[in-house]
């Protein structure tokens, strides 16, 4: 087919541009954009969309240390988070190899998400696993989960209910549990419990009403840090928790003593589309990755990706990023329509990703992309296309990672390098240093 489109156009009198003698190996991966002095310089969890390997890479893309998802069976992960004791937590999908027999090498069938094997799992930097938490049959862990400093975790799950006051078709109901290190539960949340409290339009419960299954899709469980806003307003208390549902466009944060929901923003305010991991800073400002896409009920589209910080008491949006030669018109070379993660840096710095496109970046609050890494990984399974998405990434100073040989610190390109002085203005936020 190739050729004969060629010949068509030779017959044509076609100009054909001549082909570079160019090399698969010249385009670019790793490390593209490194600017040391202005970085917060460390190292970053990198974890290939449902890969079974998990990776630490310093600031020349160079892997300094990996991971199996699950050392003792196939597994696949979502993302890698460091606890405060330097372990580091997952959670893992396992799928079930039910093949068909006439076809060995075919992909597994299709099986409903509930029949997977979905996992949290604690490792230590050898890979070891210390703790375990398996989903009950017909629950699915996913998107989150969250290490208290009590030792008990949080965890987002999901599972098929029928609430006819919601829907007549069955819907995701997403939940949270906090379970103790034995695995019992000790405090449940479900969004069908509190479907009122959220204050969705008439036309909105209509809509939903009529599409049922995943109408909500809970992509976040981030525990509120100490913050100033808390001291005034009870409704941003440290250890409340404050979460994102991806199809409704709505941020929102549950008391977690009266299990209320007491605040929302981004249907109605803040005009959000798809958005995921919405994470609070020391001043009380929420950083948003806000996806653009497709989103809510009347549907809300956007074609680019942008960063957002906003002042939850005001609505007020103080801060955001975006490729700008772009932002006013109909597409992006920032766009992420699923997926996602946004990181306020010490030095007031924004880690983020081009998520489809496995691009990792770290932008200044002027907007200056100081740091840039294209991965390199890619995986594929059975006969499906191969993807180097990444759904979410974490940066990790030098000080929190002592494990890694210092050879890779010492060649990095940070040291002997002066540090830009930079002052943030008041109404930017660092992130908060007094964990729950």
């Amino acid at each position: 087919m190739v050729h004969a489109i060629l010949a068509i156009a030779l017959a044509g009198g076609a100009s054909i541009p001549a082909i570079p003698n160019r090399s698969v190996l010249d385009w670019p991966t790793g490390v593209t954009v490194f600017k040391p002095e202005k970085c917060y310089n460390g190292y970053t969890v990198v974890v290939p969309y449902r890969s079974s390997l998990m990776f630490l890479i310093d600031m020349r893309g160079r892997v300094v240390h990996a991971w199996k998802a699950d050392p003792e069976k196939h597994a696949e992960a979502w993302f890698l988070r460091r606890l405060r004791t330097g372990n580091w937590m997952t959670m893992t999908m396992h799928t079930p190899q039910f093949h068909d027999a006439s076809s060995p090498d075919r992909a597994p069938t299709s099986l409903s998400a509930y029949e997977l094997d979905t996992q949290v799992l604690e490792l230590d930097w050898d890979g070891r696993v210390v703790w375990r938490y398996k989903a009950p049959r017909d629950w699915m862990i996913h998107h989150d989960m969250a290490r208290l400093r009590n030792g008990n975790t949080l965890i987002l799950l999901e599972k098929q209910a029928n609430v006819p006051a919601i829907s007549d078709k069955p819907i995701a109901d997403n939940f949270f549990i906090e379970v103790d290190r034995d695995g019992e539960t000790v405090w449940e949340w479900y969004t069908s419990e509190h479907f009122d409290e959220f204050g969705y339009s008439d036309e909105a419960k209509e809509l939903m009403r009529e599409r049922g299954k995943d109408i909500f899709h809970t992509n976040t469980l981030s525990v509120l840090p100490g913050n100033e806003l808390e001291k005034s307003d009870r409704r941003f208390a440290k250890g409340n928790i404050l979460s994102c549902q991806r199809n409704t466009n709505v941020i929102f944060i549950i008391d977690k003593k009266s299990a209320k929901v007491v605040w929302t923003w981004g249907s109605g305010r803040g005009q959000l589309v798809g958005p995921h991991h919405p994470v609070m800073l020391h001043n009380g400002n929420i950083l948003i990755y806000d996806n653009g896409g497709r989103g809510g009920y009347p549907p809300r589209t956007r074609f680019y990706t942008r960063l957002v910080e906003m002042n939850p008491v005001s609505g007020e949006i103080v801060w955001q990023y975006s490729h700008e030669p772009y932002i006013f018109k109909t597409t992006s070379k920032f766009f992420s329509s699923s997926w996602g993660s946004v990181q306020r840096l010490p030095n007031g710095n924004t880690l983020s990703l081009d998520c489809h496109k496995g691009r990792l970046f770290e932008v200044t609050p002027s907007g200056e992309i100081v740091w840039e890494y294209i991965s390199p990984f890619a995986w594929g399974r059975g006969t499906q296309v191969v993807d180097s998405g990444i759904y979410r990434v974490y940066r990790y100073g030098y000080d929190q990672v002592p494990e890694p040989d210092s050879v890779f610190k010492n060649t990095d390109g940070h040291l002997h390098v002066q540090p830009v002085s930079r002052t943030l203005p008041d109404y930017l936020g660092l992130p908060s240093t007094d964990l729950p």
